[in-house]
């Protein structure tokens, strides 16, 4: 609530929020000569006198406390010495008071004091009182009714949308702990399922008396007498009060019953005003809920209706209770036994306990079990009162994928790097047993192998160091203008070494220049050589050709082996991904597909692979070409890496 919302009124009125600021109509500059801003500004201004006739301590006055208050104050106004004599009317809304001041001018019955409440709630909710305030807000409604009529006990009971029970009950008067023991909802019986049908004011003397009546529940307080009115939106029923035990007398009285049927036509009004703005709330709840990635359900206590968000039903399809006939799912722990009944995560939270983060299986029937994270908690009312149970629940299946991608991933490289160093000391031991006074006489075959073994470990390291680079996109470049035609050329021959004379078909048909960094080109071209080579049999050949392809130069290395199954495909650029066939070689990283895919698009191009079973694989690179009109003749030189 703002000051323009309160500036309607037709009373002084302050709204005192927790920060000590304050919210005031246009009124009060006419009652005290000025408007505040804040509580610090009143109570320097203003001094309240006790009838000893000494000013209160401002942190003893009761405006300031949480209980309802209606007395006759003396104000007096420290800069003029006028004292004013005023009628202090407060209530509070959660965390703010809402006070209004009457002069000695007001002299106001109960049923005025009630609608002036209810007019500055109206004016209050239509100033957006957050969804932490609702039921606030209907409290306040009720104990003003409770006030009007003398009542002990009080409630207002909104009914469901199909008007057929209570969809919410705020009472006034029972103690938490007491409405926590009764625990549900008022079912809509007896004298209050008469109030739903008959839609008039009810006024009963003695509640046990009347036929209507279908006694209290466990834990319920004794009453004695009720009086009932309905709240109506547009002729139809969507609430009723509640009020028992009239204070002081042994029955409510026909005036009680003629000022709770004109003050409910008034708080209809702030209660629909309420609905709509909690509807609001709700809305963007659900909202928020059904688009949340992770499954979210609620469970409520009895026998009503489950919600789950479509993320929970993709995970677990239609949701329901463990004793569902038709429950198509079950929760399994990590090691595929049965979850007990009472452990259940909705079974728990029914029960008032907590669950965070518990590791499950969701086995749904036909289905392969999905590993989550659930977590559930106990969902209460304002009053304590057990509503139902939250359940959400997390797919976890990226997160096992990579830990089982982590496991196998250190299991090669520990494999993969323990061979050459193996190699390293043994040869290194042979070295040392050989070697005689100052002289030994070292074979080259031995040299060669911790050559071998030396740069392969150095290969190991380098892809893992630029696969680091690429993740954290701080790979750098030394790029050239290139002339491909020779320059793949020279990187075929140097290549047939290490291919142990396999043999390499290279065709080339003017390729456009393009501006690459040699040393990562060189990189390239080996990483899809020695893959073609690896997947293909000895005697088989690599075809390799370099031609344009519109604006762009285009690489293409062919292999004729087993090929790649489809399945496989997609995956065949990822990180530590390797192939059935790779596996079963027990070599590589998985890293060499990743690196020359990163190596390409950090150039500005693209790769793709095009492969059938039984004939062999082709891979394409695109570069773009270089646009002639940026570089001199020096720098189209042909550059070999």
């Amino acid at each position: 609530m703002d000051r323009h919302n309160l500036a309607g009124l037709p009373w002084p009125a302050f709204l005192l929020h927790a920060d000590g600021k304050l919210d005031a109509s246009s009124e009060v500059e006419k009652v005290l000569g000025f408007v505040p801003h804040d509580l610090k500004h009143l109570e320097d201004r203003f001094e309240v006198i006790l009838p000893s006739g000494y000013p209160a301590e401002p942190a003893g006055l009761r405006w300031r406390r949480s209980e309802p208050l209606d007395e006759l104050q003396m104000w007096r106004d420290r800069e003029s010495g006028r004292a004013y004599s005023l009628r202090v009317l407060c209530r509070t809304i959660a965390d703010r008071k809402l006070a209004i001041l009457l002069d000695e001018s007001h002299d106001v019955s109960r049923e005025v004091h009630a609608e002036l409440f209810l007019r500055a709630l109206n004016r209050s909710v239509a100033g957006s009182i957050g969804d932490r305030t609702l039921h606030e807000v209907l409290r306040l409604i009720v104990e003003v009714a409770c006030d009007l009529t003398g009542a002990r006990y009080g409630a207002l009971g909104v009914l469901n949308r199909r008007g057929t029970g209570l969809s919410d009950f705020i009472y006034s008067g029972i103690p938490a702990e007491m409405a926590g023991r009764i625990g549900h909802l008022p079912e809509g019986k007896g004298l209050l399922g008469a109030l739903i049908s008959e839609r008039r004011t009810i006024r009963i003397p003695r509640i046990s008396a009347d036929p209507r009546s279908v006694g209290f529940p466990a834990h319920h307080p004794p009453m004695q007498s009720f009086l009932g009115a309905p709240l109506l939106e547009d002729g139809q029923v969507f609430g009723n009060f509640y009020l028992t035990d009239k204070i002081g007398a042994d029955e409510f009285t026909a005036e009680d019953a003629g000022s709770l049927e004109r003050f409910s036509v008034q708080a209809a009004l702030t209660v629909k005003l309420v609905r709509q703005s909690d509807g609001e709330q709700r809305t963007l709840f659900r909202t928020l809920v059904e688009k949340a990635p992770y499954g979210i359900a609620f469970f409520p206590e009895g026998d009503g209706d489950i919600f789950g968000n479509p993320a929970a039903e993709r995970m677990l399809g239609k949701i329901t209770r463990a004793d569902d006939p038709e429950r198509s799912y079950d929760l399994l722990r990590p090691d595929g036994c049965a979850l007990p009944s009472s452990e259940l995560p909705a079974t728990a939270a029914l029960a008032g306990r907590t669950i965070i983060n518990l590791e499950v299986l969701i086995q749904r029937h036909g289905r392969r079990a999905l590993p989550a994270l659930v977590s559930a908690a106990p969902v209460l009312s304002e009053s304590e009162r057990l509503l139902g149970a939250v359940v959400i629940y997390q797919d976890i299946s990226p997160l096992k994928e990579l830990e089982r991608l982590r496991d196998e991933f250190t299991a090669i490289v520990a494999n993969d790097m323990r061979t050459p160093v193996q190699a390293v000391l043994l040869h290194a031991e042979a070295l040392l047993r050989r070697a005689s006074g100052e002289a030994a006489w070292v074979p080259v075959t031995t040299i060669q192998t911790i050559q071998r073994s030396g740069q392969r470990l150095s290969r190991l390291i380098g892809d893992l160091l630029d696969a680091s680079r690429l993740d954290s996109q701080r790979l750098s470049l030394s790029p050239r203008v290139v002339d491909l035609s020779v320059a793949i050329g020279a990187i075929v021959e140097q290549m047939r070494s290490i291919l142990e004379g396999r043999a390499v078909r290279l065709d080339v048909h003017s390729p456009p220049l393009v501006y690459a960094d040699p040393v990562r080109l060189e990189q390239v071209m080996t990483n899809l050589l020695e893959n073609a080579a690896k997947y293909s049999e000895p005697e088989a050949p690599i075809e390799v050709s370099v031609t344009a392809d519109g604006g762009e130069a285009l690489l293409s290395v062919r292999d004729f082996g087993a090929g790649i199954p489809a399945e496989e495909q997609p995956k065949l650029f990822d990180r530590y991904f390797r192939g059935v066939r790779s596996r079963d070689k027990r070599s590589g990283l998985g890293l060499g597909l990743y690196i020359t895919r990163g190596l390409v698009e950090a150039h500005g191009g693209r790769i793709s692979v095009e492969s059938e079973p039984g004939c062999g694989s082709v891979f394409r690179v695109w570069l773009p070409a270089v646009d002639h009109t940026h570089h001199t003749a020096m720098e189209t030189d042909a550059l070999q890496p």
